[in-house]
């Protein structure tokens, strides 16, 4: 047997556990739960809570796990990298959420949300000011930190599905207001600093070019 070859026991472990999580998953699409209860997710996975609590020592411990599947199944697209991203990052995300709508709703309505928002949230908001800072560097900071903000605000589930439910706007109507919003608010910053180099003015978002005074 190889060394790194799970034993029957291992194997049987982590199927138990995986099917834990999955019916936790499941309960929460499904039965428009807020609350993921140890009894419920056993009773779904037609286990004991002793079971449960023999894979999970705490109830936090399998929230937790809840809430990385949720994020795997959910798939959301990668923090934009440039300004062409950001500004069109809107149609990439409202559209997955469109495909994970039940699941994307649910995990809005329940407590698994602030253990999500609490994770992608803050790499999503670092994305969108380290953008915003290498744009209009040159802009005060609490005008560059209130554009950020705005922009993290579009950026969100919460945001899609207010456009979707409340207005009742179509799916390509609330990416619209999203990327017209991201648009103004960038804008409102300014264009973009020019640099010159090797004779030609161009426009970056990035660094100051070695040797040129910020």
């Amino acid at each position: 047997m190889p060394k790194n070859a799970l034993s029957l026991s291992e194997r049987l472990a982590d199927h138990t556990q995986g099917l834990i999580v999955a019916s936790a998953v499941e309960l929460l699409e499904t039965s428009s739960v807020t609350e993921l209860t140890v009894r419920a997710i056993a009773a779904q996975a037609n286990i004991s809570e002793r079971t449960v609590f023999r894979y999970f020592a705490t109830r936090d411990d399998l929230l937790d796990a809840v809430a990385t599947e949720v994020g795997q199944r959910l798939a959301l697209p990668p923090d934009p990298l440039t300004m062409d991203e950001l500004l069109g990052y809107p149609a990439l995300l409202y559209r997955r959420f469109e495909a994970t709508a039940a699941l994307t709703r649910a995990a809005l309505h329940s407590e698994l949300f602030d253990r999500m928002r609490s994770r992608a949230a803050q790499q999503r908001w670092v994305a969108v000011r380290k953008l915003i800072d290498a744009h209009a560097p040159r802009r005060p900071e609490p005008e560059r930190e209130i554009a950020a903000a705005n922009i993290r605000y579009f950026l969100s589930a919460t945001t899609w599905n207010y456009y979707r439910v409340y207005f009742g706007f179509s799916s390509d109507k609330a990416i619209d207001c999203a990327q017209t919003a991201l648009r103004q608010a960038v804008d409102a910053l300014g264009p973009p600093r020019k640099v010159r180099g090797l004779g030609a003015t161009s426009t970056t978002t990035g660094s100051n070019p070695a040797g040129r005074a910020g």
